[in-house]
Formats: C-alpha cells, sequence, structure tokens
C-alpha cells in the first residue's frame, strides 16, 4: 500500500494529486497522515470542518457518492499514541489519521491561541513539546519520531509519500520557498525512515515552491480535471476558499 503525509488537510489533494488519484482508482491500499489542524490560529471547530472537507474529496476521488457517504472517526492506539482515525463506511482501503497539532504558519512562529507552539519549533529544539489543538495529547520530538515509525511498521507500507524534505526550514529571519510546516514535516518521516532503514520508496513533493515550475498537466486531461474537482469538492467546506470557490466558472 501507500502512505500519504501531508502537513495540512489541503496538502494532499494540492500538491500529492493525481498520484493519489492513480493509487485510489487501482483500489490501492491507502493511508493519509495528516499532521496539522489546519487552523491557522482561529478559535471554534474550522479544524474538523477542514477534515470534513477532505473526507468529502476523497470520497469523490474513490468514486463514491459524497451526500450519501459516511465516514467514522474512532480513536485508535498507534504506538503509545492515541489518534483520530476516520475510515469511510464499507470502504476497507482508505483511512486518514489526524494528528491536529497546531499549524505554525509560513515561517512556523506558531499562533498566539496555541501558545506559539510548531513543528518547525519542535524540530529545531525551540520548545521541547508540542500539544495537539484538541488538547488530547502532547508530543515531544522523541515521542513524535516512535509514532511515526509505529505508523510506517503497521501500515506495511511500501510506497511513501511526503512533501519537500529538501528545501531549507524557513524561519522568522529567512522565509525559503516553503512553507515551514510543509517542510518539518517531510523531514521528519524521511529522519525516521533512514533511523529505521526502511526499504519503501520514497517519494518527494514539491508544495509552495511547486509555484516555480511549468506546469506538468494538461489542462483538457483527465489527471488534471479530477485534480480540480476534487479540490474544489474541499474548498467547499473551507471558509477561506468559499470566496474564490464562488468566483470559479462553471
Amino acid at each position: 500500500g501507500t502512505i500519504y503525509f501531508a502537513a495540512h488537510p489541503a496538502d494532499t489533494l494540492l500538491y500529492q494529486n493525481p498520484d493519489l488519484f492513480h493509487d485510489l482508482y487501482v483500489y490501492k491500499c491507502v493511508t493519509t497522515v495528516i499532521f496539522t489542524s489546519g487552523d491557522r490560529g482561529i478559535v471554534g471547530n474550522m479544524s474538523r470542518t477542514l477534515e470534513h472537507g477532505l473526507e468529502a474529496a476523497y470520497s469523490w476521488t474513490n468514486g463514491l457518492a459524497i451526500d450519501n457517504q459516511t465516514w467514522s472517526a474512532n480513536t485508535v492506539q498507534i504506538g503509545r499514541n492515541n489518534v483520530t482515525v476516520s475510515r469511510p463506511q464499507d470502504v476497507y482501503n482508505v483511512q486518514i489519521i489526524y494528528l491536529r497539532l497546531p499549524g505554525g504558519g509560513p515561517v512556523g512562529s506558531g499562533y498566539a491561541r496555541n501558545k506559539g507552539e510548531s513543528l518547525r519549533k519542535l524540530y529545531t529544539g525551540d520548545i521541547k513539546a508540542v500539544t495537539t489543538t484538541d488538547g488530547r495529547a502532547t508530543y515531544t520530538l522523541k515521542c513524535l519520531q516512535d509514532f511515526l515509525a509505529a505508523i510506517l511498521i503497521e501500515s506495511g507500507a511500501t510506497d511513501v509519500r511526503v512533501l519537500d524534505y529538501k528545501t531549507g526550514i524557513p524561519d522568522e529571519e529567512d522565509e525559503r520557498e516553503d512553507h515551514a510546516d510543509h517542510v518539518v514535516s517531510a523531514r521528519l518521516v524521511v529522519d525516521v525512515m533512514k533511523h529505521m532503514n526502511s526499504t519503501a520508496k520514497l517519494r518527494g513533493y514539491a508544495a509552495s515552491f511547486a509555484r516555480r515550475f511549468d506546469a506538468n498537466l494538461n489542462e483538457t486531461g483527465l489527471d488534471f480535471k479530477r485534480k480540480v474537482a476534487a479540490f474544489l469538492t474541499y474548498a467547499e467546506h473551507d471558509a477561506h476558499m468559499v470566496c474564490c470557490f464562488s468566483k470559479l466558472p462553471v
């Protein structure tokens, strides 16, 4: 199977699709791990709304009727950690694991609501631990690494997809070319794979940096149409994208 690691709920749709579509199309076992809640430091239930959007997009990509598709979220122990795992009803090859860590913002400085905690600060040693936005778990760097190792082992995935692990880590003094959450989430996984001597096939995807590249999908092709449609399905649930969504041509 394949395991996708992404920083925010929208990332697999933006950066790792259409490979995601190709895996789902052939009924491959697909596990997706979302590091942060994507809450942007906003108070409220925004995180679960974004998760619903991602699940709707996965249902659409998997050829399921969105209106009738039910996802069940359960607390599951992976390693020594309890996390939320969401699966579509009567579909056994797809699951999404939500860590719900706080989003760190473009340079990883964090948000006041989450006491400035972020993946970047945890990874670079600026803080000793980070607490999830739902308050259910706190991770040290070692604890998070152990958790990722447990996921890799228990999933038995032969293909591992991450975001950009080669770009430098941005901070307040050097914004670099990518989002701090993108880079750090990818580096965390790659570090763990190296420590484990993992034989899984690794693939990294340019994220924010991809805006510098020429398009590599034909606008008339199925891959492009599927990617856009899946993302727009998600966008209906994201308040930051609804205004843009409503302006798109029909």
